[in-house]
């Protein structure tokens, strides 16, 4: 299994698939084997066209955190040493919720290694929408309570490598971490110069309608899906109509360079 040693952290991987790299990040929680806060229904297709390469973010699933602290851009970070111990820039990424701001997080910071941008579900701020929709984390004993399933799931991709209960200190940094972040300005999303890709459903409590409108203006090349009567994870939920948007925008990117 391939893993690569940075930052301080041992961050698992993997890649499927030839040409032009395309990473891909999962959302908060998730890891390469849990299906729906990553692009699993999505990677073989992908995988036709273009280097897959998945990565597990820092603290989750297979990927060591020693430092036990997690932010956008220490995540970001890491996706950029990912890059430069794989030589793979400039690549397209593409990222579900928190995956997705990370990407906002590192197109900021370094737009000569990207060549486009995807996102789904991402907020650039939180607000009110946002902080509710987050609320939810605040009392652990009642997500453990009304949520047994999750919490199952929880200990069983994030605690196998490292120990047991270990998915109480990652929901703690979690927490931690979304409820300050991200604090984005139009002004920062004006930094990004890749092409960009901003999905969402409609009825999604981060990226939300509002959050969507706000990176479509603020963001200078950049293009806008919203599907109705969606929720948040709609990579997973409705890949017959993201699959297609997503690789049309990457075939037309591509053809632009």
């Amino acid at each position: 299994m391939p893993y690569l040693d940075l930052n301080s952290i041992r961050l698992y991987y993997e890649e499927q698939g030839n040409g032009v790299p395309l990473i891909l990040l999962h959302g908060a929680f998730g890891s390469l084997d849990q299906p729906d806060t990553g692009w699993n229904l999505l990677l073989p297709t992908l995988a036709e066209k273009y280097h897959c390469l998945s990565i597990e973010h820092r603290g989750h699933g297979r990927t060591t955190n020693p430092g036990g602290e997690i932010s956008y851009a220490l995540m970001a970070d890491d996706l950029h040493q990912f890059i430069k111990k794989l030589q793979s820039g400039p690549a397209h990424l593409a990222g579900v919720s928190d995956g997705a701001i990370i990407t906002l997080q590192f197109s900021m910071t370094h737009p000569e290694l990207v060549r486009s941008l995807s996102c789904v579900g991402a907020n650039y701020f939180n607000d009110e929408r946002c902080k509710q929709a987050n609320n939810w984390l605040v009392d652990r004993q009642r997500v453990e309570r009304d949520h047994p399933e999750w919490i199952e799931e929880l200990a069983r991709i994030h605690d196998r490598n490292k120990y047991p209960g270990y998915w109480q200190d990652l929901y703690s940094q979690i927490a931690a971490n979304i409820a300050v972040n991200p604090s984005y300005t139009i002004e920062d999303l004006q930094k990004i110069s890749a092409p960009t890709l901003l999905m969402a459903g409609e009825n999604d409590r981060w990226g939300n309608p509002d959050q969507m409108l706000g990176m479509r203006r603020g963001i200078p090349h950049s293009e806008m899906l919203i599907i109705n009567h969606a929720g948040h994870l709609i990579q997973h939920t409705h890949p017959q109509i993201v699959g297609p948007v997503l690789l049309d925008f990457l075939e037309r990117v591509s053809e632009a360079v």
